[in-house]
């Protein structure tokens, strides 16, 4: 890994220090952040070691800096090129996908299924909005919590003509799930042309999202705000990020920024 990067993973009760690459990858309307490792192992023996299930947790950052660190379990893995193993991993969002819900609700808002549903999934529930409506009758058929919050919005925008398209679920840094057009609170950071903007490239149509490269911002993720400075094109805003994807190798360390508008459909 490149001088002052710090890398530091946990795979089930492995500690590792070395890790030829790692990518992180969290988007505003996807169910679940995911991660991939890849490690050096000439006699199999991580191979072995590692279980689909066991718990995963990467801090990376700078090395003066304090790390971020995101968690999760592993989903898959499968033997890499050069005695090596890659490691795919999804994060502690989870239980939103995995929890099934059957559940038919009378006279109710769509805030409190939603909170019901999260704690059913054995998560906290943090902030999750109102959009100001009353559901006759709903009923969650089989289908996990994700589905369930995208149920909720449907019936919204359908039944009572609300614009939905911006509101999502999403488990934010402190691990409590959230429901609404919002943003996630932390890191604002500000990257502009000679200051850490290396590749700009606007959508080229009205549903395409714009694609920002930076240097490593280590723990930024989807829905918090950055703000863009380009120059070059006159754009000086402040964006919601909706896709964010941390790239860590041996070459480079980068994060790539997806914004654009939100056009979620039900």
């Amino acid at each position: 890994m490149i001088t002052g990067i710090r890398i530091h993973c946990f795979i089930g009760g492995m500690e590792l220090l070395r890790a030829p690459r790692i990518w992180i990858e969290s988007e505003r309307h996807r169910a679940l952040s995911r991660a991939g490792i890849t490690l050096p192992d000439p006699k199999g023996e991580i191979w072995r070691m590692v279980s689909t299930g066991g718990p995963v947790e990467i801090r990376y950052g700078y090395r003066d800096d304090d790390p971020a660190s995101w968690k999760g379990s592993v989903h898959w893995k499968r033997p890499g090129t050069e005695d090596q193993v890659e490691i795919g991993a999804v994060g502690v969002e989870l239980p939103l996908s995995a929890t099934r819900i059957t559940q038919a609700w009378e006279n109710e808002t769509p805030e409190a299924i939603i909170r019901w549903a999260v704690g059913r999934a054995g998560m906290a529930a943090g902030r999750i909005d109102s959009p100001g409506v009353v559901f006759p009758r709903f009923v969650a058929s089989n289908i996990n919590v994700w589905q369930t919050a995208r149920q909720c919005a449907h019936t919204c925008q359908r039944s009572f003509g609300l614009d939905m398209s911006r509101w999502a679920l999403w488990a934010g840094a402190d691990g409590a799930v959230n429901w609404g057009d919002f943003d996630e609170p932390g890191l604002r950071p500000r990257v502009a042309t000679g200051a850490g903007l290396i590749n700009h490239s606007p959508a080229t149509d009205a549903y395409g999202r714009s694609i920002v490269e930076t240097f490593l911002i280590a723990g930024f993720m989807h829905s918090q705000i950055f703000r863009l400075l380009d120059t070059r094109r006159d754009i000086d805003d402040e964006l919601r990020a909706l896709r964010v994807r941390h790239d860590l190798n041996e070459r480079s360390v980068r994060t790539f920024i997806r914004y654009g508008d939100e056009h979620e459909r039900f």
